[in-house]
């Protein structure tokens, strides 16, 4: 497995200026030394061109791989004209991951909320085909695209919080092209992640608690790496740090900690 970082991890510094997209990934190599980045839609200033080139050549002269493109949509909006819009956003992301190479685009389900108000449990029921729906013209335009659309299992109320409602969605949509975006945080459990880690495309990392050595008390990490080396994932692991102290000075004993792991350490 290799080990990348989301820029979701630095969120509130990009989010505030004290770091730009490009000063991210610049860090990522130089500082971190990771093999691999995520991108996500939210922390790009621009998607013009001439910027994607810029980013683009940048990865590639620090020698990082783009594992993946975030895009943040939700076909689980109470207007079918703003599910609509939410399939446009993705088919964009889609082309800006063609673009700069990245196999995969991390995808939501979304949070089913038929009166524009918080989902309740049956309110998944009644948004089921039409997220199906959504999701397999995504996929399919994934596929025209070659790029693999990774679906994020998501808690907090969403169509796809469990391991069993992933593996229906994964199966009313029935593409080749919608896989799996692992995110260990959001199960928060072993079993579910070994339920579902065949399906993984791509897998989040998620760090929330880490004491001094880095070491994370919230998830049992040399049980999921068990999980996944099981499951034969060799992809990337790409952190997600979601902690309440500062990014700066907590994803790099994250960094430590699971390339300890993953080295047998």
């Amino acid at each position: 497995m290799k080990l990348g970082c989301s820029s979701w991890s630095y969120h509130q510094p990009i989010k505030t200026g004290r770091l730009t997209q490009l000063d991210w990934l610049r860090l990522c190599r130089n500082e971190l030394a990771l093999d691999g980045v995520e991108l996500l839609d939210l922390h790009f200033p621009t998607t013009d061109t001439a910027y994607l080139r810029d980013l683009k050549r940048l990865c590639a002269g620090l020698h990082l791989t783009i594992s993946c493109a975030s895009v943040s949509n939700d076909f689980g909006l109470a207007a079918p004209e703003a599910r609509e819009q939410e399939l446009i956003k993705v088919k964009r992301s889609v082309d800006i991951a063609f673009w700069l190479g990245a196999p995969v685009l991390r995808v939501f389900a979304g949070w089913p909320r038929p009166d524009g108000r918080a989902s309740a449990r049956g309110d998944k029921q009644a948004l089921w085909p039409e997220m199906v729906a959504h999701l397999r013209e995504a996929a399919e335009y994934g596929f025209e695209r070659g790029v693999v659309l990774g679906l994020e299992n998501h808690d907090g109320g969403g169509f796809v919080g469990t391991t069993d409602e992933v593996e229906r969605c994964l199966g009313d949509v029935g593409s080749p092209w919608l896989r799996l975006n692992l995110d260990t945080g959001d199960f928060g459990d072993v079993e579910s992640v070994r339920r579902t880690a065949h399906h993984a495309v791509h897998v989040h990392a998620k760090l929330y608690d880490l004491d001094e050595a880095g070491v994370e008390r919230r998830l049992d990490w040399p049980a999921v790496l068990d999980i996944l080396r099981e499951a034969g994932y060799s992809g990337f692991l790409s952190i997600e740090y979601e902690g309440e102290e500062p990014a700066e000075s907590t994803v790099p004993r994250g960094v430590r900690y699971l390339r300890r792991l993953l080295a047998g350490g």
